[in-house]
């Protein structure tokens, strides 16, 4: 079993503050010094942060993509994520092997674990935060059009994301999450090498199927929002012949899929512009495997 280091990222989205002043305060109460050799903060995109802006030129948390890299090279966070990289990066001169991404959402999404993929490493990690927080585990999977991430630049990584709260708007409440979780994440680290690790016996995952935009007109404006009843509904059941939208004549559009689904990020103010109005998952049972420790711990 080797020495484990964990990079905390917060500010990739510069108009997500809580997570900024949550990395500061807790740095204050552990009175963190840059010599920690296992634990390392860093904020993502400090130009959007002082701007108050989601991203200077492009999503900074899309721009971990090779092919992206090659053909906009210019862009302040394709530059930013070279830079995290070459500083931070597995293959750095100081290599951190986990990283938590730290964000907040306009959805009603709670305290909620994002994961991309189904690397070993990264399920042992989400198996023991949900185990010891409850969180439900979010699974992007699946979605060619939504890549470049940054957790999958490292070996290991899960995006912590906790909402509601609107953009640039400190909540108190929002900021003690985060704190929580960070503590258990440092003292976790802290005793790699002593540590037990108890998995349950199986994982709740909401699987990503696919997105859905905004019904729009001819014009390509939005012509309908969504529906009441699915407001606030994040990881609901949602059955088809049920309401989805209401146009702006007042009538219902119903959910016409091919069976039940639970969405998640359900008018994420930010996701307009992807037009995504919201994203269906879902739900899996996945036994916790002994591999995924072994993974964790090599």
């Amino acid at each position: 079993m080797t020495e484990k280091r964990l990079l905390i990222v917060s500010g990739t989205h510069g108009n997500e503050i809580n997570p900024i002043w949550a990395v500061e305060k807790f740095k204050k109460s552990i009175n963190f010094e840059c010599k920690d050799r296992n634990l390392e903060f860093i904020l993502g995109n400090p130009n959007a942060c002082e701007k108050g802006l989601r991203y200077i030129d492009v999503d900074l948390n899309r721009s971990f993509n090779v092919e992206r890299t090659k053909s906009n090279e210019n862009l302040y966070e394709i530059k930013r994520a070279e830079f995290l990289l070459n500083n931070f990066g597995i293959n750095s001169s100081q290599p951190y092997h986990s990283v938590i991404d730290l964000h907040t959402t306009t959805s009603c999404m709670g305290t909620s674990i994002v994961m991309y993929g189904r690397r070993e490493k990264d399920f042992c990690l989400a198996a023991i935060l949900q185990n010891k927080f409850g969180l439900p585990i979010y699974l992007h999977e699946k979605d060619h059009k939504q890549t470049g991430f940054l957790v999958e630049a490292w070996p290991s990584g899960l995006v912590l994301e906790i909402g509601p709260v609107a953009q640039n708007h400190y909540n108190p409440e929002i900021v003690d999450r985060f704190v929580l979780i960070l503590n258990f994440l440092k003292e976790l680290f802290d005793n790699f090498k002593t540590s037990q690790i108890n998995l349950p016996e199986e994982i709740t995952v909401f699987v990503h199927q696919y997105s859905i935009d905004y019904p729009r007109d001819k014009d390509y404006k939005i012509n309908a929002l969504i529906h009441p009843q699915r407001i606030n509904k994040d990881w609901c059941l949602l059955n088809v012949g049920e309401p989805l939208f209401k146009d702006i004549s007042g009538e219902n559009i119903i959910y016409k899929g091919s069976g039940p689904v639970y969405p998640v990020f359900i008018g994420e103010a930010a996701y307009r512009e992807k037009r995504i109005a919201m994203s269906f998952t879902e739900k899996e049972i996945i036994k916790c495997s002994e591999n995924w420790k072994k993974s964790f711990l090599n």
